[in-house]
């Protein structure tokens, strides 16, 4: 009776560590594409904040760019 009991718990383990690698290949996936990592915090991410500000300061110098180039 207790071989069939180890079994469920050797599986329920197999399947959690599965499930978390999975979410964490994810995670960098999307990091790596380019996506916001953050979109399904809960909370504020940090991350979140500093790929706000980066995105905002590449668009203010690809402006200035197309101005002393053109102008």
């Amino acid at each position: 009776m207790s071989n069939w009991q180890g079994w469920v718990v050797a599986l329920l383990l197999l399947f959690c560590a599965v499930r978390i690698g999975m979410s964490i290949y994810s995670f960098f996936r999307r990091a790596r594409e380019g996506g916001n990592p953050c979109d399904t915090c809960a909370t504020g991410c940090e991350l979140k904040q500093l790929l706000d500000e980066k995105r905002a300061g590449c668009s203010k110098d690809r402006k200035k760019k197309k101005k002393s180039c053109c102008g």
